[in-house]
């Protein structure tokens, strides 16, 4: 079964792992279909530079470590995504976690998030 990984979980597998409990670290490590969206790679862009996100590394070099590190593939945004946001109550406004929950819904993929706010779209949310 493929997984979607929310931004922040790909920020704490960098940056601090420890936030992330051990069963979904398996989770993640043993799963061959991990994805991430393109959606968190331009969260991160237009946090870093706001000034609302800081990394230690060039945000080029963050991705490409992802991908080589834990194998993970991209999950483009496609128009389906796009529609689906149309159809999400608005539990809240940000656009980027929206999209990534239009995405799971879409492809049916679970997501591995610690925010609760997945749960109020009815996704299959990963926290143990």
């Amino acid at each position: 079964m493929a997984i979607l990984i929310d931004t922040q979980i790909l920020i704490w597998l960098e940056e601090n792992e420890t936030n992330i409990p051990k069963l979904v670290l398996e989770e993640i490590a043993t799963n061959p279909l991990v994805y991430f969206s393109k959606v968190s790679v331009w969260e991160m862009a237009i946090k870093v530079k706001t000034g609302k996100l800081s990394i230690k590394k060039r945000l080029e070099d963050f991705i490409d470590d992802l991908v080589k590190d834990y194998y993970f593939k991209f999950l483009d945004i496609s128009l389906p995504h796009i529609y689906q946001t149309q159809q999400l109550d608005l539990h809240h406004r940000d656009p980027f976690d929206r999209l990534l929950a239009a995405q799971s819904i879409v492809e049916n993929m679970p997501i591995i998030s610690s925010d609760e706010i997945f749960d109020q779209y009815q996704v299959n949310r990963i926290w143990k």
